[in-house]
């Protein structure tokens, strides 16, 4: 493979992430306008916003098997633009209960992106053999963050709900056809070629049931998965009521907490594909869960908006890579499809996002709302001991895997 031939793939996989992130933040902004709408009270806007988790998880094992029958790119691009549809119509929809089912279709369609995007890359960086995953998650971060901003802004002059929907579809069809257009078409290919890697790496001929067996390591990684997932939606659902109720932030700044952590995990996963190379995917990640153990604990003890800030600074910066390397390391795990793989954690994560706040509600309304902090930090720390025993550097070409080939050839 050319290395331009390279290239094409790195960015077709960098702008799927980044059209992901871009329509599901696009969303955001248009939420308050839908309460307005229907005038719903907080309950009954959070049972509307069920619905796209609901969407999501009747979708994950249709996704799966549509990206393993159809390519990664079909399945991007199709869910692309029927994503950017949905955005206009839930942008003009009349009635509550179509509403509901826009959403439905909303959280299939990003599953649909995310399950395709990530299986093409887990593909990718096993056929370059390089870290590469961080770097794509740093597209969905870019992504997030212009299309929040940019939708906010087309609202903030007076543009309506429709045209500031159309404009986000038009501008994303333009990035899907673009630059998405090198995404893996034939994911059985790849899934035979690991196949019969494993079955050769075996002692015995496994059999197909034991194939279709879910192994222990995936649902270990997916739980890691689901408590790192938990985190983020406490970030972004608890940040703001923390720096409001615990330390006195105006409620119309409150929200501002949250791009600390966003701006932090932008940054590091965009850095993240050389720190992986020069410290390792377990390194990265046991790091990782010390610094969002360590994010939580300053946040909770400096009782003032500095400590609040750099506490949810540190959590970005540590969490930024955790996921993505998760994610890439369940992609070498062998005997199991690898589309299968990934569906089964998006599952358990995005269990992770719907669960995480409510369970934060439950247990600060119990004891407080800093304690749960701490017990969050404690979580990430065991996701790091977990990582110690489990996670490895397999597919990698790290500096110290680079070293040792050199050594080994000079000898």
């Amino acid at each position: 493979m050319t290395n331009k031939e390279n290239r094409r793939l790195k960015i077709s996989n960098l702008s799927s992430f980044i059209v992901l992130g871009f329509l599901e933040a696009a969303w955001a902004p248009m939420v308050p306008y839908i309460k307005a709408r229907f005038d719903l009270d907080e309950g009954q806007l959070g049972m509307l916003l069920l619905c796209t988790g609901i969407g999501s998880f009747i979708s994950l094992p249709i996704v799966s098997s549509l990206t393993s029958r159809f390519g990664c790119k079909k399945v991007m691009q199709i869910c692309a633009v029927f994503f950017a549809l949905t955005l206009i119509m839930l942008s003009v929809s009349p009635y509550l209960a179509l509403t509901a089912v826009l959403l439905l279709i909303f959280g299939a369609l990003t599953i649909g992106l995310d399950v395709s995007s990530n299986i093409n890359a887990v593909i990718v960086e096993s056929e370059l053999k390089k870290p590469l995953m961080s770097g794509f998650h740093g597209g969905y971060s870019i992504g997030t963050l212009a299309g929040s901003a940019f939708m906010s802004a087309m609202l903030s002059v007076g543009i309506s709900l429709f045209f500031g929907a159309s404009a986000v579809f038009a501008l994303m069809m333009f990035i899907t056809f673009m630059f998405c257009g090198h995404l893996i078409n034939d994911v059985k290919a790849f899934e035979n070629k690991k196949k019969e890697a494993d079955e050769k790496s075996s002692d015995t001929e496994l059999s197909e049931k034991k194939h279709r067996r879910i192994p222990l390591l995936v649902i270990i990684i997916g739980c890691m998965c689901f408590i790192m997932y938990a985190l983020e939606g406490a970030v972004l659902s608890w940040s703001g009521v923390f720096a409001n109720q615990e330390r006195g932030i105006d409620i119309s700044s409150a929200g501002f907490i949250y791009s600390f952590f966003a701006i932090a995990m932008t940054i590091m996963r965009l850095v993240g594909n050389r720190i992986v190379v020069s410290l390792g995917r377990k390194i990265t990640v046991v790091s990782g869960t010390l610094l969002v153990a360590a994010g939580w604990i300053i946040t909770v003890i400096i009782p003032n908006i500095y400590g609040t800030c750099i506490g949810f600074l540190l959590v970005g910066f540590g969490a930024a890579n955790i996921v993505p390397q998760l994610v890439s390391f369940a992609g070498t795990i062998r005997n199991f499809p690898v589309h299968d793989t990934i569906a089964f954690i998006n599952a358990l994560g995005y269990s992770g996002i719907l669960l995480g706040p409510v369970v934060i509600g439950f247990t600060s309304k119990a004891f407080s709302l800093p304690a749960t902090f701490v017990g969050i930090g404690i979580s990430s720390l065991i996701v790091g001991l977990i990582a110690l025993k489990v996670v490895t550097d397999e597919g990698l070409e790290t500096k110290k895997k680079i070293r040792e080939l050199a050594n080994h050839s000079n000898n």
